[in-house]
């Protein structure tokens, strides 16, 4: 049984102008409880992730929160992973890449979602634990075996 993204990904995708402002970008990173954003052109295009982090280095650098959420993005890190794509396959992408958060889109291309690495990590939990649970146990551990 091979887990896929779509079965793992906690929560739809928040989007957020690459023209709007820092400021603009941490206020909905506070009200929608997430320290990513997927970043988008005019036109609905994807253009990359923005995370909490790539803004504090950003704002860090210029000492100020006059930024566009453009200025913080890491262009190259728009790695995405389709909904039918295997975990593993996102697992191996974060590794390549030194990421943490991969960009979910559907066949068409349009955002579904940000895969993170804690969602990995609970899948992967999950199945080692329900792997577990599936191992026979000898007779001798039953009370009653002979």
């Amino acid at each position: 049984m091979v887990t896929t993204v779509d079965k793992v990904i906690r929560r739809k995708g928040i989007t957020i102008n690459e023209n709007a402002s820092v400021k603009e970008a941490i206020e909905l990173m506070t009200k929608e409880n997430t320290d990513h954003l997927i970043v988008i052109d005019n036109n609905g295009k994807v253009v990359s992730i923005v995370t909490s982090n790539d803004i504090l280095k950003t704002v860090g650098r210029a000492g100020h929160l006059n930024i566009s959420v453009r200025q913080c993005c890491s262009y190259n890190r728009a790695i995405t992973v389709r909904l039918n794509d295997s975990i593993y396959k996102a697992a191996l992408l974060m590794s390549e890449h030194g990421i943490k958060h991969l960009l979910v889109v559907d066949d068409k291309g349009n955002p579904c979602g940000v895969l993170t690495s804690d969602d990995v990590i609970c899948e992967d939990r999950a199945i080692s634990r329900m792997a577990e649970l599936a191992i026979p146990r000898s007779s001798e551990e039953y009370y009653g075996a002979d």
